[in-house]
């Protein structure tokens, strides 16, 4: 059967995908550290007391374990090269395999056989240095190759060593052009020696290296590789102090080399045969910490992208409101609003301060605070407020009355730059920002107190060709620093704002020069006046709920008071039920027009589906409807937004219970069931109040449809909406005796749904 490469493999495919291996580590007794460390010496003590008889003996001993060694190291690195991805097992045994074949030639031919032809001294060293030569580059290229793509294929690295031998052994014969190594009665020769150094230094790279890539092995085979790096590095100190062929310093640093062989044997055994994924999972680990690193870095990346459109879109809204009207006035409210609304620029304070051409000098304008700033951008209807602005007299009347344009009004400033901020931000056309009012110049001190300022900015508002005036913007309640990352957007802010001023009084001075067309004008302010008013018309729904809120709260307190007239007790509870209504309706059609944000957190749906029984039990008991529930024990807890998904059970329970007015079963069941594949909790709504006609299914999730004669019929569509926000499905099952709603909810959302556990949804 085909594997959907598309999911995640389950614990027994994957166990079905992996590679049928041998479990070396069942097969192989596991040697401690220090068990080898004793066997090695042990062998060495021998080696030592069988040195005391026949040096060449035990000499040979050696190199034969040390080819030996070697040969095996290559053998598990290329038979186990295709179980372990990482080239740098593979590099070790190649290079350690060749120079052991170096070896074993050096020892066929040196004196220490008796059977084979003599080398001289010069020889035998030369083809040392070759064989410590293969050696220290096997260690730099296998740690070079740590956390590195392949450069060179499995063959290439063998080819290449091998010939890499084979040509260095043709510079010792036939060639002969190797640089002597061993001079007759003087021993070692200066090339011998600094090559041996040169070694060394090789052996050290390796070792320094290896401090930066340790990451890529585990802790045993690091401590382990670098014990190899250092015996083989202590073996050409000691070969170096010893110029004899046969001392017993020579032969221990031949034993050292031994002792070498046999770490890098333990280091393939362990890392290959003994435990091949934990090498492998190490790999994966380390490209796991990196791509998580990469996408922090991303994430950090797209919010600050993120925050920059939202800059850039806020901006956008901003001027197409400000470049719509030509009105020096509205203008003035209207952008001073804009700089302080919740939707807006978000300061808690803005003041416009222009230069009176007369007496030099800067004077208050208008001052607009964040309270006074919600009758131009009411709160809380994001970018459409932008769409049905309030500029209307009453609200600029409102704005000019408040106490803080009282104080604004009388301001007057110097125009000189040490004197006050403003002044700098004027005459420099550059933004200033103040974290300190209190350390300002007398001017600016002078104006920090009469309107008691906090942190604030000053951005100059110039037109075309001057500075028109200076936007101040201050945050006096928090006492929040404006940070300099918002100073690109008052610049941006301040520039639009100036140049739509610039447009306004370049309208204005030709309105006055053009007094001919006044009548015209006249009559394109009226226009204005009632498209302002058509636009007040579209917001009743909003201006109704602040007093039917005051309505049905006295209503509410008359209903638990003992009134004298019999029946007001009765008027009164239905004026509360009639406004809970009403405010149900406004809180449809706001909840449906304005945008929602989804808050992802465990949700236990059993106790979501509780909590809506508890609300509806009293109708249930009025209207004669049994709840007959089955919700299954072990439901998992989903990922979800409590109250909105609480909405929806809410609205399915009401919708069902109101068609059946003469009573009726209601049926409620909850089970673990899929969704696309993937686990999810299906939640079923079941009614008996007949079906459902096939026109009212047609439109039965579309906005303002409904067959009730109360009601928004945004109930359903609110429903269909928060549903898809959770990435669920909502199907209805229609029968002659009643419909049946199935709710199906992923118990994890997909990854893209969840950016920083929230999800915004656009009005629609």
């Amino acid at each position: 059967m085909p594997v959907d490469q598309s999911r995640p493999l389950s614990d027994a495919e994957a166990q079905q995908q992996r590679p049928s291996v041998i479990d070396f580590s069942s097969i192989l007794p596991r040697l401690s550290l220090k068990a080898a460390l004793t066997s090695f010496m042990s062998v060495g003590l021998f080696l030592v007391l069988l040195g005391r008889f026949s040096l060449p003996l035990a000499h040979a001993l050696v190199e034969i374990a040390s080819i030996i060694l070697l040969v095996a190291v290559f053998l598990i690195g290329w038979n186990t090269r295709q179980l372990v991805r990482r080239q740098f097992f593979l590099i070790l045994g190649v290079g350690f395999f060749v120079a052991g074949l170096v070896d074993l030639l050096l020892l066929l031919a040196s004196q220490s056989v008796p059977t084979a032809s003599a080398l001289s001294p010069d020889m035998t060293a030369q083809m040392w240095l070759i064989a410590r030569t293969l050696g220290a580059f096997a260690f730099l290229c296998a740690i070079f190759s740590l956390g590195r793509r392949d450069y060179f294929t499995d063959k290439e690295w063998l080819f290449g060593f091998l010939l890499s031998g084979i040509g260095c052994l043709a510079l010792v014969w036939p060639i002969e052009i190797f640089p002597s190594c061993f001079v007759e009665g003087q021993g070692f020769s200066r090339f011998k020696v600094n090559f041996e150094y040169a070694l060394i230094g090789l052996f050290c790279l390796s070792a320094f290296l290896l401090v930066f890539r340790r990451q890529y092995l585990t802790q045993h085979l690091t401590v382990l590789f670098s014990l190899a790096i250092f015996m083989s590095t202590l073996s050409e100190l000691i070969v170096i102090l010893d110029a004899g062929a046969y001392g017993f310093i020579h032969s221990l640093g031949h034993y050292c080399k031994l002792g070498s062989a046999v770490l890098v044997y333990y280091v393939m055994v362990e890392g290959t045969l003994r435990s091949p994924f934990a090498t492998l999972f190490k790999d994966v680990e380390q490209s796991y910490e990196e791509l998580n690193q990469e996408l922090q870095r991303r994430v950090i990346a797209e919010k600050k992208q993120e925050v920059a459109h939202q800059e850039a879109s806020l901006l956008y809204r901003m001027s197409r409101a400000m470049h719509s009207t030509l009105n020096l006035d509205e203008l003035a409210h209207l952008t001073l609003s804009a700089a302080t609304g919740v939707e807006a620029g978000g300061f808690e304070r803005a003041t416009l301060f222009t230069v009176n051409k007369r007496t030099g000098m800067l004077q208050g304008m208008l001052g607009v605070s964040l309270d006074m700033a919600s009758l131009v951008l009411p709160a809380g209807e994001d970018h459409l407020a932008w769409d049905q602005l309030h500029l209307d007299e009453p609200s600029r009347e409102a704005q000019r009355r408040d106490k803080f344009n009282q104080k604004v009004v009388k301001q007057r400033l110097h125009l000189k730059a040490d004197d006050n901020a403003l002044a700098k931000a004027f005459l420099s056309a550059e933004v200033v920002l103040v974290a300190d009012p209190d350390g300002e110049p007398a001017g600016g001190r002078q104006l920090s107190e009469a309107l008691e300022l906090g942190p604030y900015a000053c951005a100059p508002l110039a037109g075309r060709d001057q500075v028109l005036g200076v936007l101040l913007v201050d945050n006096p309640f928090s006492l929040q620093e404006i940070p300099p990352t918002r100073k690109r957007f008052l610049e941006l802010f301040a520039s639009q704002a100036g140049s739509a001023l610039g447009n306004a009084s370049l309208v204005k001075r030709l309105e006055m020069a053009h007094a001919n067309l006044q009548d015209i004008q006249e009559q394109l302010i009226h226009g204005e006046k009632m498209a302002v008013l058509g636009e007040m018309a579209a917001q009743v729904a909003h201006e109704l709920r602040n007093p039917l809120v005051s309505i049905g709260g006295f209503a509410q307190r008359l209903t638990k008071q003992e009134l004298q007239e019999p029946k007001a007790n009765e008027y009164a509870a239905i004026i509360a039920r009639e406004v809970k209504r009403m405010e149900e309706m406004l809180g449809n059609i706001l909840s449906f027009s304005k945008k929602q944000l989804v808050c992802f957190e465990e949700c236990n749906l059993k106790k979501v589906l509780q909590e809506v029984f508890d609300l509806e039990d009293d109708h249930f008991q009025r209207q004669g409807i049994k709840l007959d529930y089955a919700l299954a024990d072990r439901l998992p807890v989903i990922l979800g937004d409590y109250r909105q998904l609480r909405q929806v059970f809410l609205n399915l329970t009401i919708n069902a219970r109101q068609v059946m007015n003469d009573g009726g079963v209601l049926t409620v069941s909850a089970r673990t069931g899929s969704l696309r594949g993937d686990k999810a909790v299906v939640v079923e709504v079941k009614d008996t109040g007949g079906g459902i006609s096939p026109e009212v299914m047609r439109n039965i999730f579309n906005p303002f449809f409904s067959t009730f004669a109360k009601g928004t019929g945004l109930g359903l569509s609110i429903s269909h909406r928060i549903i898809e926000h959770h990435h669920g499905q909502i199907e209805v099952v229609n029968s002659e005796k009643g419909a049946r709603f199935v709710v199906s909810l992923p118990v994890v959302p997909p990854i893209g749904a969840l950016p920083g556990s929230a999800e915004k949804d656009k009005a629609g």
